[in-house]
């Protein structure tokens, strides 16, 4: 055990002498906070893991989200959606994964559940690179590096396993657009332009699907997908998300205020104003 520990020590050592020297030959800042030397320093890191209040939109089916849309996690959110950090999917993933667990615990039928996730747009997959809830579901039912969502595989030692098909289903049809700076009524209307791909019908067929997307804000998205999978003969028993938008906020014209890609080719420049560098990858 001491060993054990000792290891996770040289590691975490390591990992904190490697991130000095990026900040040396890249400086960058925290993208929730602004302090220096860190893509998301520490402070804000344990803000994001910090359990919340749990946050259950009514969507008129059970829905589990992790917490609310603010704070480091929009933060960071914002940045892998919006700013093509892809290495902050390995922070996302884990939180995703605790709402998906609890999400479980709705699923009845002798057969595993699916799990679905939203569709990105087309144009937002070719910028960034990646299907940004794909990539974020493949984090969370990862767990700690391992896929035990797949046969044959083990969970991670001290984590409960994603006992669950994943199924690419869903697919945006044309004229969909961004849902930023739409009223609710534009909403659903552009949220309505999704469709189950046809060779995914015979395996929805029957059975029970959890939905999963990255925001929660007017519904309009998670409904039409849900009314999309039922007519495939699907049923969906839950919607898990990241993070909701309060109701508060959804009243007006909405927008996510996603960061501004900068000019330079080193990374991405946020309203703030500060310069971050790109890095990891999506998986």
């Amino acid at each position: 055990m001491s060993s054990d520990h000792g290891s996770m020590s040289s590691l975490s050592l390591l990992r904190e002498f490697g991130q000095d020297l990026l900040a040396l030959l890249w400086p960058t800042a925290c993208v929730c906070c602004g302090a220096p030397d860190r893509d998301c320093c520490l402070p804000c890191l344990v803000e994001l893991r910090r359990p919340g209040d749990p946050v259950r939109p009514e969507l008129g089916i059970p829905c589990f989200v992790r917490g609310p849309y603010s704070g480091a996690l929009r933060s960071m959110l914002l940045a892998f959606k919006h700013g093509g950090r892809a290495g902050f999917a390995r922070h996302l993933g884990p939180e995703l994964r605790k709402p998906l667990l609890a999400a479980l615990g709705c699923c009845s039928g002798p057969a595993p559940p699916v799990i679905v996730a939203a569709p990105s747009r087309r144009a937002r997959t070719r910028r960034l690179g990646y299907a940004h809830v794909e990539v974020l579901l493949d984090r969370a039912v990862r767990g700690r590096g391992r896929s035990p969502g797949r046969p044959g595989s083990a969970a991670p030692s001290g984590e409960p396993r994603v006992a669950a098909l994943r199924v690419r289903a869903l697919r945006v049809t044309r004229g969909r657009r961004s849902q930023q700076g739409l009223d609710a009524a534009g909403r659903a209307e552009n949220a309505g332009r999704v469709a189950v791909r046809a060779s995914r019908r015979a395996v929805l067929r029957g059975r029970e699907v959890i939905l999963v997307d990255d925001v929660i804000t007017t519904g309009a998205t998670a409904l039409a997908a849900r009314d999309a999978l039922a007519a495939a003969g699907a049923r969906v028993v839950a919607v898990v998300a990241l993070c909701a938008v309060e109701r508060d906020d959804t009243r007006g014209p909405l927008t996510e205020n996603p960061p501004v890609e900068s000019r330079s080719p080193g990374g991405v420049e946020f309203p703030k104003g500060v310069t971050v560098r790109h890095t990891g990858s999506p998986a």
